[in-house]
């Protein structure tokens, strides 16, 4: 016991670049290469400071984080989900009476039984991040007030920080505000112009500290180019750390902005003018005075796909039908008989109660294809382990071990995996809910999760 105790106490330093990290649930961290995980969630790590593997009691861990690597490449446009709540990124090849066969970069070709699919997402590329900082300065335009100090800028006064992104479709802009005595920033984006005064088409968001965040529509072509889309009242004082973090998703398509406090969702909001600005810029201006403070850090501007988003919390109906919704919003309840190549590329066959012959229906038309539930199925297990794949998705498991380039995993639908261990990014305990042991089904699928 001494023995282990001292290698324990060894072990507690900083992770080397390629090693894994055991993260225990009373904070200290372990670095060395996990080997496998029993049956009861012990964690096996080998470790330059052991002669052999010591074993970690599944109680004590909280989270494993895998050594950093190039990874499997995510370039899939579909997104499963399963009967359980596990999803993965993967290319949808077929569909059968009875199975799904889909193609994944950390596992390969899989067939699954359709009564274990509960929904596959069409059109969810990975979302490319276009801008994550500041690391630096660099490539940003600075008007008084500001500097830049530390990965952050920081305003000392009026004055605006601009820069222009690579956003010619949808897209989401995030950002952290702080401030010392009272906030008071004007945010444009989707800018054309970049500067403070002058004719120009974007979106303007507000915080000046009277109780709301305003946001409004600024057009070119009007004697009163501030269009009021929407006011929520939020008292700074609500923020007991003085700061906030504000996300903006633009969908184009549309005419909508989707706006996010502090991750929560407040609304999506129309363009009075039904069209969007085409600008790629944003502009922070700075109000304050000189005796004030404020802070702007982890800034996000990232590609979105605002359809994904729309279907991904819709409500199926009947389960014991399958469903389809296509990119335009239509839906409808019947049977998916399969999938063909068609003359333009592959057609979901659909057979309607409604209509006598199947529709064919392109993929590149449909959104979300959710499949009917099998009468008084039994409810999937749920495991404590989730691992975590490298950029979307996760997966539970009940144990695994580690062979060369690979990990073994027996997961509770898809039986033994064999899956890429340079896939593999994190493996976490997950604390059940309520809700999880009584739906299994309703976990919700966030496609914006670990797009990196």
């Amino acid at each position: 016991m001494q023995r282990l105790a001292s290698i324990l106490a060894a072990c507690l330093i900083p992770a080397a670049a390629l090693a894994d990290e055991v993260i225990l649930t009373e904070g200290s961290r372990l670095a060395g290469t996990v080997t496998a995980m029993a049956d009861d969630g012990r964690i096996s790590l080998a470790s330059p400071l052991s002669f052999e593997p010591f074993q970690l009691k599944a109680d004590s861990i909280q989270r494993v984080l895998f050594a950093q690597a190039k990874g499997a490449s995510d370039e899939s446009d579909a997104m499963m989900v399963l009967s359980n709540g596990d999803q993965f990124p993967c290319e949808l090849q077929g569909i059968a009476d009875q199975t799904v066969k889909i193609h994944t970069a950390f596992a390969g070709d899989l067939d699954i039984a359709r009564d274990r699919v509960n929904t596959i997402q069409l059109g969810v590329r990975p979302r490319k991040v276009l801008y994550r900082g500041p690391e630096n300065d660099s490539g940003w335009t600075m008007r008084s007030g500001w500097r830049y100090d530390s990965k952050r800028f920081i305003a000392e006064g009026g004055g605006s920080i601009a820069r222009s992104f690579e956003t010619p479709g949808s897209f989401a802009l995030r950002f952290t505000v702080a401030w010392k005595t009272m906030p008071n920033l004007q945010v444009f984006f989707a800018d054309d112009l970049l500067e403070t005064t002058g004719k120009a088409d974007r979106y303007l968001f507000s915080y000046d500290g009277s109780q709301s965040f305003q946001l409004k529509r600024q057009q070119s072509g009007d004697s009163y180019p501030y269009k009021d889309m929407n006011s929520i009242r939020r008292d700074p004082s609500e923020f007991p750390d003085s700061k906030v973090e504000v996300e903006l998703r633009v969908d184009r398509k549309l005419a909508l902005v989707h706006l996010y406090i502090n991750g929560e969702f407040e609304g999506k909001f129309s363009d009075p003018l039904k069209v969007s600005p085409t600008g790629k810029g944003v502009m922070f201006l700075s109000k304050i005075g000189g005796d004030d403070q404020m802070v702007i850090d982890n800034i996000e501007v990232r590609e979105w796909d605002a359809s994904s988003d729309r279907h991904r919390t819709e409500n199926r109906g009947d389960d014991t039908r399958d469903v389809m919704i296509t990119r335009s919003s239509d839906r409808g309840a019947g049977t998916i008989l399969g999938m063909k190549e068609g003359k333009e590329g592959p057609v979901i066959l659909f057979q309607s109660p409604h209509y006598p012959d199947p529709v064919e229906m392109p993929v590149a038309n449909v959104s979300t294809l959710f499949f009917a539930k099998a009468a008084n199925a039994p409810a999937p297990p749920q495991l404590p382990w989730m691992l975590g794949l490298r950029g979307r998705g996760f997966l539970a498991v009940s144990s695994c071990s580690f062979s060369g380039e690979s990990l073994l995993a027996e997961h509770p639908l898809l039986g033994k995996l064999e899956i890429r261990r340079d896939a593999i990014a994190r493996l976490e305990r997950k604390a059940l809910t309520k809700e999880d042991e009584e739906d299994p089904g309703n976990k919700p699928g966030d496609g914006e999760e670990d797009e990196e």
